[in-house]
């Protein structure tokens, strides 16, 4: 099981991916973050002003996280998201994004791999172990 990061539903979304989505999908279940659902349902909230087609667009989400287990930010997580904050502002270098760090977080304390397209987001976190769905 691979905990697939936001990117990657975007891409699964947007389709022109169906080689990559077959391979996912022989590898058996894999898992997202609640993070990526607030990311993709706040992108959707964006998108669609039109509250017909916003519901629309809703439904559609809701069939593809179906298809995903979606694993809570937790306890854990949290404690572990705090550690890798910790440790990536001591160089002095900005964090990318904390939605990241959480998702990240989520797959040192579930021990999955992060499937990507932004593999820089996630390289420099200790104990991540990154496959970029790029070359996926």
């Amino acid at each position: 099981m691979k905990l697939c990061d936001t990117s990657v539903l975007v891409d699964i979304d947007r389709g022109g991916v169906a080689d990559r989505v077959a391979r996912l999908d022989d590898e058996g279940r894999h898992a997202i973050s609640t993070v990526t659902v607030t990311e993709l349902r706040l992108g959707v909230n964006k998108r669609y002003t039109d509250s017909a087609t916003r519901q629309d667009a809703l439904e559609d989400l809701e069939r593809l996280l179906a298809r995903f287990e979606i694993l809570e930010v937790d306890r854990a997580v949290a404690t572990a998201a705090a550690d890798i904050i910790s440790e990536l502002q001591q160089p002095g270098t900005p964090l990318h994004d904390l939605h990241d760090v959480y998702i990240g977080a989520t797959a040192m304390v579930e021990q999955l791999s992060v499937l990507t397209a932004n593999v820089d987001h996630f390289d420099r976190m200790d104990d991540v172990t990154v496959v970029d769905w790029t070359t996926f």
